[in-house]
């Protein structure tokens, strides 16, 4: 992938499409780490785009 812009968007398209992605997976999807996928989830909420955050063990994102 080349941008964050890019992987921001392909992060929206990877949420749309699973009901529920751990920090690791995404992270591992996009080939980043797991605090860019926080500011990347930053970027969408800054967006206003929903993105639901459940925290602990068996968490992740919807």
């Amino acid at each position: 992938m080349n941008g964050p812009t890019t992987r921001v968007l392909a992060l929206l398209e990877l949420l749309q499409s699973h009901k529920r992605l751990s920090g690791a997976e995404i992270a591992e999807m996009l080939g980043v780490d797991k605090r860019t996928v926080r500011r990347y989830i930053s970027a969408l909420e800054e967006l206003g785009i929903p993105v639901t955050t459940e925290h602990g063990p068996h968490g992740g994102y919807m």
